[in-house]
């Protein structure tokens, strides 16, 4: 469920508010999608550096598939999966 939400509440304030908000600060959409990346990395700073860096570069993928795809659905269903299969992975290894 945690996947399903997160998927969902992520794409739209990242990249459905903060991607578009930055771009035009920037006057730049490739600067508003490197932005929110950036800053999707840092909000999951609790993770440690290895890992947002890793997010932030994730950040960067859904911003660059709502871009091309002109919609957060497709991203919306990929940070699902992605987010499901680590959860469905972790559990199975930290047993």
């Amino acid at each position: 469920m945690l996947a399903l939400t997160a998927g969902i509440c992520e794409e739209i304030i990242f990249r459905g508010y903060l991607q578009r908000q930055f771009a035009v600060l920037a006057r730049s959409a490739a600067a508003g999608l490197v932005i929110q990346g950036i800053v999707f990395g840092i909000a999951h700073g609790y993770q440690g550096p290895k890992y947002m860096f890793i997010i932030a570069v994730y950040g960067c993928l859904f911003g660059l598939l709502a871009q091309w795809r002109h919609s957060l659905r497709p991203g919306m269903i990929a940070h699902f999966l992605q987010d499901g299969i680590f959860g469905i992975v972790a559990r199975h290894f930290l047993k």
